[in-house]
């Protein structure tokens, strides 16, 4: 469906603090989460609406989300209930949440929670990374799908968000994402349909890449009656992986029928690091910083020949959340174009980082620098039975947390009022969908009876967030100070 209704809020200001309408844009593939429909569920339709601070007018927004995202979505989002399976009261609405004055203790387990200290540390550390490394910042905003946390990132002064699918940058535009890179070719024509919308918003910048001259036929096709045209990125690509030019000879062809595009604008090049092995310690750096060599290749040979003719500025990007100082050092001198060049370095998950993944691939982990990045996400699960010497299973499961990288990592018990690490004397061997086999070491306080809870470290942000629709935010005491949905 072509959409044209205007929405509030699209602008590189930052929003005014009476933004508070909600955008109305009826969309029949909507949800009930996103802000143009959260009025079709409302708290007072709930069978739980008698729980605590159900009925508070006017909820405090999100003290972590701030002001980068307009207030009215968010606030309909806020408003919005959802089931979450480790609230004591479900449905439940993130207003609710962050209102009702509750206790790690009050939730319901297995839970997956956020850490206030660590999530701002990490937000205000890697802006900071980016501004001393004199780069812009695009996070690949699918790793959360939180506008919560995307609101953060912008208020922290983000050049705009990463989607990998259109999809997502449709939800980013809902909630007023002022700009959206979409990493990713675009070849569906009902998605098209959405881009040329989009495009005729002034106030909403979008681009994507291209691979193919196959690729743009399609989006000409699709584009042919857009307003105005869509800047596009050559995408560089590693033999053997994932989409992108493998060829920088081919790269230029590309380029030169971008160009020469009616409807669309050769706007920079873009690859992504992340496809060779992500760890420090072989020789991956090195193949690393040698293919980055191609992209101010390709933007000098691109640029001798005028085909940036149609834009502004030449955009260069590449950096997943393991290599993003390699990005930044291959980017630090970048040749004399005829048009200005901006950096645009595109981290996700340095946000919460991890306890494992990121621990081993990130430039700003715990080994390599004195103020590091801190895993913001953490697991918690009760023992429900020790049925073999050695052996206790824990109430969590393949449904709730990452594996595909790694198994958890238990950190603490929780006994009462007590945390007693578990450092060297636990691990987790295996997931089923609902239990994790923990096997211990310890004696006496360390070895986990049943009824305990296990706190566990997690890897791989990205594959832990769509488990959860609302996700409690604690403070050092375990007080659920904020709470954050995601939309997947």
């Amino acid at each position: 469906m072509t959409d044209t209704t205007p929405r509030p809020g699209h602008s590189d200001q930052a929003p005014t603090a009476d933004a508070t309408a909600a955008p109305a844009r009826p969309d029949p593939n909507s949800d009930p989460a996103r802000p143009n429909s959260a009025s079709s569920r409302t708290p007072a339709s709930d069978p739980n609406s008698d729980r605590p601070n159900s009925d508070r007018p006017n909820p405090a927004p999100s003290p972590i989300a701030g002001t980068g995202l307009p207030a009215g979505p968010l606030a309909a989002l806020d408003a919005s209930p959802v089931e979450a399976r480790s609230l004591p009261h479900s449905p439940t609405t993130a207003a609710e949440v962050r209102s009702a004055g509750l206790h790690l203790r009050d939730l319901w387990l297995p839970a997956v929670t956020l850490d206030e200290s660590a999530l701002r540390h990490n937000l205000d550390r890697f802006a900071r990374w980016c501004a001393d490394q004199g780069a812009d910042l695009a996070p690949h905003a699918k790793t959360t799908m939180s506008p919560h946390l995307w609101s953060a990132q912008l208020k922290r002064g983000a050049w705009g968000l990463t989607a990998a699918t259109t999809a997502q940058a449709r939800t980013m535009r809902s909630f007023g994402a002022p700009r959206v890179l979409i990493a990713n070719e675009v070849v569906e024509e009902g998605q098209l349909a959405w881009i040329a919308d989009a495009l005729a918003d002034p106030d909403f910048h979008l681009l994507c890449l291209a691979d193919s001259a196959a690729g743009v036929r399609i989006m000409e096709s699709a584009l042919a009656d857009a307003a105005r045209p869509l800047p596009v990125l050559v995408e560089l690509g590693v033999e053997g992986r994932r989409t992108g030019v493998r060829d920088l000879d081919d790269a230029l062809d590309l380029a030169r029928r971008i160009a020469a595009s009616p409807v669309l604008t050769l706007a920079g090049v873009e690859a992504f690091e992340g496809v060779f092995p992500q760890r420090r310690d072989d020789d991956s750096p090195a193949r690393v910083r040698s293919w980055l060599d191609r992209l101010l290749d390709f933007a000098r040979r691109a640029d001798a020949e005028g085909l940036f003719a149609g834009a502004d500025e030449v955009i260069v990007t590449a950096g997943g959340s393991s290599y993003p100082d390699l990005v930044a050092d291959a980017l630090s001198t970048p040749p004399e174009l005829s048009l200005p060049v901006r950096r645009i370095i595109r981290s996700g998950c340095y946000l919460t980082h991890d306890d494992l993944f990121m621990e081993r691939a990130s430039p700003l982990r715990s080994a390599a620098v004195a103020d590091p990045l801190r895993p913001a996400l953490s697991a918690h699960a009760r023992v429900l039975s020790r049925p073999e010497p050695g052996r206790a299973l824990l109430g969590v499961g393949k449904r709730d947390v990452s594996f595909d990288i790694d198994l958890p990592v238990p950190r603490a018990l929780l006994r009462g009022d007590r945390r007693i690490p578990l450092e060297g004397t636990a691990r987790v061997v295996e997931l089923n969908d609902h239990h994790a086999f923990l096997d211990f070491t310890g004696t006496g306080d360390q070895a986990p009876d049943v009824g305990d809870i296990v706190e566990l470290g997690l890897s791989h942000p990205c594959t832990v967030f769509d488990k959860w629709p609302l996700i409690p935010v604690l403070d050092s005491e375990g007080r659920v100070v904020d709470a954050v949905r995601t939309l997947f």
